[in-house]
């Protein structure tokens, strides 16, 4: 009888040491696909990204923070994944992926940045005026003493103006 308990307790314990290990290559896997992905992305081609590459690299960030949204790295690659999808001009997945990191890793040091560049985003890409304003707000209401504090404020101050616009307007304050 305690032999059968045995060889019942060591087939439990050989089959957590597998799923362990399973578990662990595949994290790894992921981790060393994203990096070959990156030197692909961004070491070789000088400056210029290629859309599906880009496509592809967030993808990438995106399954890795929905396979292990609690390791440290995932708030870094969903803001990665939210800087590609802007320089690319996939607005409104760039607006899904820094409210992502908003709301899911709002004590990630640069979630106030993600509320700054949504609020960016939804002025110089989406021109939805209203909600860059409603963003802006939250941004100086939430973050008033941050160094992009004051660049919200000139945002908001200028929103919805023509390049002539603002321009008449620091020259009249410079006066």
């Amino acid at each position: 009888m305690i032999t059968k308990h045995i060889k019942y307790f060591f087939s439990i314990l050989l089959l957590v040491a597998v799923f362990s290990s399973c578990q662990q290559s595949e994290y790894d896997q992921l981790t060393s696909q994203i990096s070959e992905l990156e030197k692909q992305l961004f070491e070789e081609k000088m400056g210029v990204i290629d859309k599906k590459e880009a496509a592809n690299m967030i993808q990438y960030y995106v399954k890795f923070v929905d396979t292990y949204p609690e390791d440290e790295k995932s708030p870094e690659y969903l803001f990665k994944a939210a800087d590609i999808s802007i320089n690319v001009f996939h607005s409104k997945n760039t607006i899904r992926l820094f409210d992502r990191v908003i709301k899911e890793y709002p004590n990630y040091e640069k979630a106030p940045q993600a509320l700054f560049l949504k609020a960016f985003t939804y002025e110089n890409y989406l021109n939805e005026m209203d909600k860059a304003q409603e963003n802006y707000q939250l941004f100086l209401g939430k973050y008033p003493d941050h160094s992009f504090a004051n660049d919200a404020q000139v945002s908001l101050n200028n929103l919805g103006k023509s390049p002539e616009e603002i321009i008449k307007a620091f020259n009249e304050s410079q006066q």
